[in-house]
């Protein structure tokens, strides 16, 4: 009797693994492209994505043609974030009131350097690259080219069926918004040159896996993972406060602080980086550049100056850890990160976090 008690618990007990490992046997990835759509300075795009299979990625595909014009100069310098900066918004909304992401076009770059192979979103002049942009200026002006990917990820990872969605539902729409903003963003230095943006498509591309036949191998769909972003004014020198939503699972905390001249590199943050639980409890107080050392190990590159990350699903492969490290805020009031400049400036915070669905 006791052993059939134990084996009952156990069933209990591997019930969500099992539905994973029957979901990985019973269904199969589909990429599927759709129409592009043209984009214009200044204005919002949107597109509804087809209810069929089980959302687990978007990707959008940026492509535009601009003409760049200057009395003497032949060249421009990029700013620094560009080709992304050209996406003023990107928001994916579920008619339930969630939205998976909410960023901009730098914070889904930031977002997307948390990966083993962040050196691909490099910017480069290679047209084959998978961030490509060119430079190009003359008096009578002259086409520059930029091509690059946004990966908005709406599952946990590619191997846990965790935060997928169902889009064959009559009941559910995803409706994906981007904003673009001026040609002239991308240019560092502005002074003397003109910018028209001739030509602009985005191309969605969704990864979806089939329905299952057997309703047991459908994985647990109650639970939503959710990219968005805030930023915060630093007035001056001295310690900030950011002060983080709570009754959320955080995953993933990335900071970019910077100054009217850029990212502020570790050696001017003045103290440590610090996360606070109810303003006492610290379990997290790292020397800047040590959080630095520690992002190029798991990332495989260098970050962008002024960019600090707290991984929470990093366990030895960023991503792919389990809930050991994850904050849950739930029975928190207060959920803080702390941090000391010697300057003023601006903190952006992009931040990864699961909610689930009630009923």
């Amino acid at each position: 009797m006791l052993n059939q008690k134990q084996n009952q618990g156990n069933k209990k007990v591997d019930r969500p693994q099992l539905r994973a490992a029957k979901f990985l046997a019973m269904t199969r990835e589909n990429l599927q492209t759709l129409p592009s759509v043209a984009g214009v300075e200044n204005a919002t795009v949107s597109f509804e994505l087809p209810r069929a299979r089980l959302l687990a990625r978007i990707q959008l595909l940026v492509e535009a043609r601009f003409r760049v014009t200057h009395a003497t100069k032949t060249t421009f310098t990029p700013a620094t974030f560009a080709p992304y900066n050209l996406l003023r918004r990107i928001q994916v909304d579920l008619n339930n009131g969630f939205s998976s992401f909410k960023i901009s076009g730098v914070d889904a770059y930031l977002y997307n350097m948390m990966h083993i192979n962040s050196h691909t979103f490099e910017r480069s002049t290679d047209p084959h690259a998978q961030v490509y942009m060119t430079n190009k200026a003359a008096s009578g002006g002259v086409v520059n080219n930029l091509k690059f990917t946004v990966d908005l990820p709406i599952a946990l990872n590619d191997r846990d069926p965790i935060g997928l969605i169902l889009l064959q539902n009559e009941e559910t729409m995803v409706t994906v918004s981007v904003d673009v903003a001026r040609a002239s963003d991308l240019l560092q230095d502005k002074t003397g040159y003109t910018v028209e943006l001739e030509s602009m498509s985005i191309t969605p591309v969704l990864q979806t896996f089939t329905i299952p036949l057997d309703p047991e191998a459908l994985p647990d769909l109650s639970i939503l993972k959710l990219v968005h972003s805030l930023s915060k004014e630093i007035p001056g020198a001295g310690v900030t406060t950011i002060k983080m939503p709570v009754g959320l699972t955080y995953r993933k905390l990335i900071l970019y602080i910077e100054d009217a001249a850029g990212g502020i590199p570790e050696d001017r943050i003045t103290s440590d980086i610090e996360i606070l639980f109810n303003q006492a409890d610290r379990p997290y107080t790292i020397n800047p550049k040590v959080l630095r050392a520690l992002n190029t190990r798991s990332f495989g590159k260098v970050l962008p100056v002024g960019t600090y990350i707290f991984d929470f699903s990093d366990q030895g492969l960023t991503n792919y850890g389990g809930s050991r490290d994850y904050i849950d805020t739930e029975r928190l009031t207060e959920f803080w990160v702390e941090f000391g400049t010697d300057t003023a400036g601006r903190v952006k915070v992009i931040y990864e976090v699961l909610s689930r669905l009630l009923g």
